[in-house]
């Protein structure tokens, strides 16, 4: 306790004596910078600037410009033994910042004859600069004043940037030179090299040993190289060709089975009951109602009523838990039906019937859809098969608890798929961190590894291996947009359309599914969310599309980064409201069966469609598996190639690693910790929710599961503050 308190008293010693080095500071910048002014343009700078320049002239004569370069030097000394000294200059940087403007807003008037005006504060000190430097070199020096303020400012380092610049033009020069010189090898005749070789040898025997050895053998080396990989690529071509003319067969619907038939005929009496219990229990809560239409569903009827005038929707949702405690059903769900000018009552069926896939893959809506993506996931609550189509969506979010029928969701959808693309149509990279749900997908052709070869194609299961296929993922995006530029087009569908006119070879469309996004998270949290971000803003157009799956809807899982790129959702039973505000943005989802009762908020729609999903059985997808891996279909596709790039640098992390020593302080002194507190000192939310990660993912704090108050590790604290001021001073 002792040697604690001896640090703290010693720590805030330190600080006070820190805060009078800034003030002096401080003080001594704005002398400098005042002294100077006066001596170069005294008759801008008033009455004490003339009194000043005449007493100071007359002691000192032309040695009174060495006055502000002193005052000068005293406000770098001090400056410099401060504490945290970037965080602290701020207040300078955006004042530097604010004056040159001014002054470059008049010079640039005055020199260009612009319609530029620097204000009160560009007026006065124009003068400053212009007799002391001169109009050209007054304006270069202003102008690097500002760069270097407004860079100290956001924290961009210029050398850092000079640095890059001039490596990425030595790559760009050095990658020429090898372009240019690699045609030479290989298009040179062998006739006048080989010939002058051994006539050098006899004229000049000495010269042998200085020839680099097996030169000759280099070079039949790299011809090799050259020729197998022509091969190679003419068997690629002719492989390719062989997948187009492949006698490719969809699945039959067939190998589905068939849904059962629902007899509503023979629950006439028991429905037309209900409907009178449930006019009844809104009397008696004084809800004038009348029970238009009864539309009965596989699992869930839906009664729609008219409401007296004068009775709020509000009423009814109100007595919920009555009705449903008079209804024996579990959950009741009330939604408005605008186009009746009614409000619809979903109550459960006492028996609900499995809804199959095979229906909605045989309806009109499903077979007419010329979307290669199109999705059957599942029937409304008036026994409709609902279709949806992934390439408008363009991108989609699942959650859902356990058990309530996500997993057989995604099956599914990837199903949908299967039956309407060919292989080299639709490919799928599938992410499985549970290592449960996909491998029964592990040998289709429509598999898709972008940092694999097609013959090593797998389930990505690691955590790692997900990142990284998601950041190539990114590489062949901007690769497929600086092809479809060249080709003069915007979109997959236009490019495809004019391969098919030319007889070039079509782009496949890209389906990404990631079963638990959850755990990729804990991992990887940074590169998955960067790379998901990019895919999900710009890869529509190239046909990648996204689709996350969750069990925990949490913010740390689906953050609003993610969330503003998905405008598509679809969310099972949630076991709380909180869970159903993060996938939907409203409440909904926790009062839902569960068993594959969802909600579906397709994008440009303000309310979700509640729907029954379709629930296939293993041994159905064993058999649609089966009949695609039967017909030996060739798993092609070019992998694309892998470039190591060095790390680039990154402002904002810089920053946060820089926020970190005056946030230990600050908990150090409180002796607690939470966001309002770094709000307050930092500024801004988004700041201090980063600070509070790198605080947590660096182990100064916890949070046990179970508890909301964070625990803080004062002795790491404490050794990282003074092992930082020892490195620091």
């Amino acid at each position: 306790m002792g040697k604690i308190k001896k640090s703290k008293n010693k720590k805030q010693q330190l600080q006070n004596n820190n805060r009078n080095r800034d003030l002096a500071a401080l003080f001594f910048a704005l002398l400098s910078f005042a002294s100077a002014y006066a001596l170069v343009a005294p008759q801008a700078s008033g009455l004490f600037g003339k009194s000043f320049q005449n007493i100071m002239s007359q002691l000192f004569g032309t040695g009174a410009y060495v006055v502000p370069l002193l005052l000068f030097w005293s406000f770098i000394v001090r400056i410099s033994k401060s504490f945290e000294l970037k965080g602290r200059l701020d207040f300078i940087w955006s004042l530097a910042t604010l004056v040159s403007s001014s002054v470059l807003f008049t010079f640039s008037g005055i020199l260009f004859s612009l319609n530029t005006y620097g204000g009160w504060l560009g007026e006065r000190f124009y003068p400053f600069f212009e007799q002391l430097f001169g109009m050209w070199l007054g304006f270069s020096l202003v102008s690097i004043v500002f760069i270097y303020s407004l860079a100290s400012l956001f924290r961009i380092s210029i050398s850092a940037c000079v640095i890059g610049f001039f490596k990425g033009l030595k790559q760009d020069i050095s990658k020429t030179k090898e372009e240019e010189n690699a045609p030479k090898i290989y298009e040179k005749k062998p006739g006048a090299a080989v010939k002058k070789e051994p006539e050098e040898k006899e004229k000049n025997p000495k010269t042998e040993p200085l020839k680099p050895p097996n030169i000759v053998d280099k070079k039949d080396e790299q011809r090799d190289k050259a020729a197998a990989q022509k091969i190679l690529n003419e068997e690629k071509k002719a492989e390719k060709i062989d997948s187009k003319s492949f006698n490719y067969k969809l699945p039959p619907t067939s190998l589905l089975k068939n849904d059962p038939v629902i007899n509503f005929a023979a629950n006439k009496d028991d429905l037309l009951a209900r409907a009178q219990l449930l006019r009844t229990t809104l009397a008696d809560f004084d809800i004038a109602a009348e029970v238009k239409d009864i539309i009965p569903g596989p699992v869930v009827t839906r009664y729609d009523l008219l409401l007296a005038p004068g009775v709020k929707i509000q009423a009814v949702t109100g007595i919920i838990d009555n009705l449903s405690l008079t209804m024996r059903t579990s959950a009741i769900r009330v939604v408005p039906i605008p186009e009746k000018a009614a409000v619809g009552i979903e109550v459960p069926n006492p028996d609900g019937l499995i809804v199959g896939l095979r229906a909605i893959i045989e309806s009109d809506a499903f077979i007419k859809s010329s979307s290669l993506l199109t999705l059957a996931l599942g029937k409304t609550t008036d026994g409709e098969g609902y279709v949806a189509n992934l390439a408008k969506m363009p991108h989609l979010l699942i959650a859902g608890a356990t058990g309530s029928g996500k997993s057989v969701g995604i099956h599914t959808i990837i199903l949908s798929i299967l039956f309407k693309a060919r292989p080299d149509e639709v490919k799928f990279t599938l992410i499985d961190p549970k290592r449960v749900e996909m491998p029964i997908y592990k040998d289709i052709p429509h598999l898709y590894n972008p940092c694999s070869c097609a013959a090593d194609a797998d389930i990505i299961t690691n955590p790692r291996e997900a990142a990284s296929a998601l950041k190539k993922l990114v590489t062949i995006m901007d690769d497929r947009y600086k092809k479809f530029a060249k080709a003069m087009v915007r979109n997959i569908e236009e490019y495809n359309s004019k391969m098919a006119e030319t007889g070039q070879e079509k782009e496949f469309y890209i389906v990404v599914i990631i079963d638990e996004l959850a755990d990729l998270m804990l991992v990887a949290q940074k590169e998955i969310e960067d790379s998901i971000q990019r895919l999900a803003q710009m890869a529509r157009a190239v046909g990648i599309h996204l689709i996350l799956a969750t069990q925990r809807p949490s913010v740390n899982v689906i953050t609003g980064i993610i969330k503003a790129n998905f405008p598509a959702r679809l969310s099972f039973q949630t076991t709380s409201k909180i869970d159903s505000r993060v996938i939907l943005d409203m409440l909904g989802a926790e009062d839902l069966l569960g068993k594959g009762d969802m909600l579906f908020l397709n994008q440009g729609e303000s309310k979700p469609a509640r729907l029954q999903g379709a629930f296939v059985s293993l041994k159905e997808t064993e058999r649609i598996v089966g009949f695609i891996n039967d017909q030996n279909f060739p798993r092609i596709y070019e992998p694309a190639a892998v470039e190591v790039t060095p790390e680039s640098f990154d402002p904002m992390a810089e920053k946060r690693k820089k926020d970190l020593v005056p946030a230990l302080n600050l908990i150090y002194e409180r002796r607690r910790v939470s966001q309002d507190l770094l709000k307050a000192n930092f500024g801004s939310s988004s700041r201090a929710t980063n600070i509070l990660s790198l605080l947590e993912t660096q182990g100064f704090i916890k949070k046990p599961e179970g508890t909301n108050k964070w625990q803080i590790n004062y002795d790491k604290i404490e050794e990282y503050l003074e092992k930082n001021h020892t490195q620091g001073g």
